[in-house]
């Protein structure tokens, strides 16, 4: 399954690239995170609370962040497991300056598998996207707000 989207920030450069590196607020904004905890210098242990229709579960995942290069851009790489099934992926965070603000850009990849994929794969798609941009958007609020 593939991502791909756009977010414009009404915040400077600066500020989105330290929202995009602040664990607090990106667990504030994941979707479904009970936890994410630092475990080595870019890496971090989360436990998520996800659901397809009827299908829900908790993961463990593992996020990376790799190929960092302040303050424009960044890859991350998660990857997780539950009950429901496994997700894997990577993707790549890019921001530009743009009048004033800022133009965050983002591609991904994610592979799903398991029971929650099998029985909710039709869902699985329009779910992702939305869970996406609510995650965006949030952390654009929290740019904004700062």
């Amino acid at each position: 399954m593939n991502l791909a989207g756009e977010v414009n920030i009404a915040a400077p450069l600066q500020r989105v690239w330290a929202v995009l590196n602040d664990p607090e607020i990106l667990a504030r904004h994941m979707p479904g995170c009970e936890s994410l905890q630092a475990i080595g210098p870019d890496e971090y242990a989360a436990v998520l609370k996800i659901g397809v229709a009827a299908i829900k579960g908790t993961y463990k995942a593992t996020l990376r962040i790799s190929d960092r290069v302040e303050p424009t851009s960044y890859r991350l790489h998660v990857e997780g497991s539950g009950k429901p099934g496994f997700v894997k992926g990577a993707g790549s965070v890019e921001l530009q300056e743009q009048d004033g603000g800022t133009r965050l850009i983002y591609h991904g990849d994610l592979q799903v598998g398991g029971l929650i994929a099998r029985v909710g794969m039709r869902l699985l798609g329009g779910i992702t996207e939305r869970m996406t941009r609510e995650f965006f958007e949030g952390l654009a609020g929290e740019a904004t707000a700062g």
